[in-house]
């Protein structure tokens, strides 16, 4: 049996591509090795978001592509698919000749037909994820999985590529989801992350009667797995409905994701985004009234284009209040072909960096002090890892996988992948500390 190994860059997003990708070549009769020096294909699921992931996603492939030097490897075919080929084709096939195949969102089913050279149709990229017997080859922790629940942005941030890359917002029919999801708790998985560009839009486009709420439900009867935890969630979405059923669903983790990206106005309006600070701090009102208790995770984006000293200050500010209690820092990435591009002035890359350095250093302390109210209380802990030496690493309902921090987990000589009830001891900035 042939051998493939694979380098999946970017967000879980792209991993459930990686997934569907490695799902069609296993049926092809292709093996998985990690071992790249034995494989004779090779794919590479790049990420094109920003200027950074377009330098590591080009950077692996011509590490890849090192493979079929002689006295390197086995490769006789380089696969790359995903952001970054739908984004820059024609650039990438006169730069990087040693690539056999480039297959874009709209091919990545075909993949297996693509490589044996067999003809294939371009398409959109929601039909076959509608597909009710899609398979995944599973890469990731076998209890934990990402479940992908619409494809595309119609949001129009000023700064983003996504609606570029991926076109407008579709959401999957939701035959199509539960089937999958069915499969993976039928498979072993405990945990679904529930995935899209926004969550909150979820089925509008679909039907009147079709939204996340609707979805949820179906998902928690026809699969019931143990845990449901959603992952970035537009604040302007939200309503104390669909709170309401969050807070009162066991199986849904008490967390969100909401990616808020700035409070000051101006910066928001440059931003396109359609919240503005008023509606920001209502909507935190809210989920606060109505779920107590919620652990929330949000994004920020510093350096914007004419951000000024005191609108980071203002920010800065803002995340001190102690509102979040995981959040990602990211500088601004300046990307061509969207509006913020051609803003000035764009702010210097060292001035980026000093401040997202800053208020990473600020929400660091939040996050201590916000995390402190676990200690002494008994949790339930997914464990994901367990060492030889009795410790094990597991998480809370309050930790997403890969993003957040996790617990640790002392005098476990148990299985993973099950759930263990401990008394939590102690914490620091990003993770918690429990104890038999």
């Amino acid at each position: 049996m042939p051998k493939m190994a694979v380098v999946s860059l970017g967000c879980s997003k792209n991993l459930v591509d990686t997934e569907i990708m490695l799902g069609r070549l296993v049926k092809h009769d292709w093996e998985l090795t990690s071992d790249f020096s034995e494989a004779e294909l090779i794919l590479v699921n790049t990420c094109g978001f920003i200027e950074s992931a377009k330098s590591e996603s080009i950077q692996h492939i011509l590490e890849m592509a090192a493979y079929k030097e002689p006295g390197r490897g086995r490769c006789r075919i380089l696969a790359v698919a995903g952001c970054l080929v739908q984004r820059y084709l024609d650039d990438l096939k006169a730069e990087i000749p040693e690539v056999d195949y480039w297959i874009g969102l709209n091919q990545l089913d075909q993949i297996a037909a693509i490589i044996s050279g067999e003809p294939v149709q371009a398409g959109d990229a929601a039909p076959f994820l509608n597909n009710e017997n899609l398979e995944r080859y599973r890469v990731t922790l076998s209890h934990t999985a990402f479940l992908k629940i619409a494809e595309g942005c119609s949001h129009r941030c000023a700064y983003c590529a996504i609606p570029l890359i991926k076109g407008r917002y579709r959401s999957r029919v939701p035959e199509a989801i539960v089937a999958e999801a069915v499969r993976l708790v039928q498979g072993g998985v405990k945990e679904l992350n529930i995935i899209a560009q926004d969550i909150t839009m979820y089925g509008r486009d679909l039907s009147r009667d079709l939204n996340l709420r609707v979805l949820l439900e179906r998902i928690l009867d026809e699969a019931r797995p143990d845990w449901i935890r959603l992952l970035y969630a537009y604040p302007s979405g939200l309503d104390e409905e669909l709170l309401r059923f969050i807070g009162t669903t066991p199986n849904i983790c008490k967390y969100l994701d909401l990616p808020f990206q700035h409070i000051n106005e101006r910066i928001l309006r440059l931003m396109n985004r359609k919240e503005n600070r008023e509606m920001l701090l209502e909507r935190l009102r809210m989920i606060r009234e109505t779920v107590p208790g919620m652990v929330l995770r949000t994004t920020f984006i510093v350096g914007f284009p004419t951000e000024t000293d005191a609108e980071f200050e203002e920010l800065r500010q803002f995340v001190a209040e102690g509102h979040f209690e995981h959040a990602g820092v990211f500088s601004y990435s300046r990307e061509e072909q969207t509006p913020a591009y051609d803003l000035e002035p764009q702010i210097d890359p060292e001035v980026k960096e000093e401040r997202r350095r800053l208020l990473l250093e600020t929400q660091q302390r939040v996050s201590a002090r916000l995390l402190q109210r676990f200690v002494g209380r008994e949790e339930r802990i997914l464990i994901d890892k367990v060492y030889n030496d009795g410790r094990a690493i597991g998480r809370t309902e309050a930790f997403a996988p890969e993003v957040d921090g996790v617990v640790s987990v002392e005098g476990y000589d148990g299985p993973s992948g099950v759930f263990i009830s401990r008394r939590i001891t102690g914490n620091d900035a990003y993770n918690l500390f429990a104890k038999k």
